[in-house]
């Protein structure tokens, strides 16, 4: 891929994989054929704002973890949340927003 392609994939998507990740992704782009920067730009990844906020206000009620696919979290988020007397819906205010990180890096790896 060239190098005009590779950047303008890495502006769109930058702020949406951990930042420990941009190096192996980025050598992966560069030895991916030009077609796939199309295909890149228009996959649909997870809005890490958007988990935040949904974390900070429906986080006792599991919806982050519903939104980011972990279903099994949600669940258990939404019957047992109380139980931890909000501590596990605070801690997951951090964790939701690196685990959607890392599933938009996972998802960008595995289409390239």
């Amino acid at each position: 891929m060239t190098q005009e392609k590779i950047d303008m994939v890495m502006a769109r998507i930058g702020n949406k994989i951990p930042q420990d990740k941009m190096a192996m992704l980025r050598d992966r782009l560069a030895a991916a054929d030009d077609s796939r920067a199309e295909y890149l730009m228009s996959t649909p990844l997870h809005d890490t704002v958007t988990v935040v906020l949904l974390s900070v206000f429906l986080g006792g009620l599991g919806v982050d973890r519903f939104m980011i696919g972990d279903v099994g979290l949600g669940v258990g988020k939404l019957l047992l949340g109380w139980v931890t007397l909000g501590i596990w819906p605070f801690v997951d205010i951090f964790c939701s927003y690196r685990k959607a990180k890392l599933k938009n890096f996972t998802k960008l790896m595995s289409l390239i």
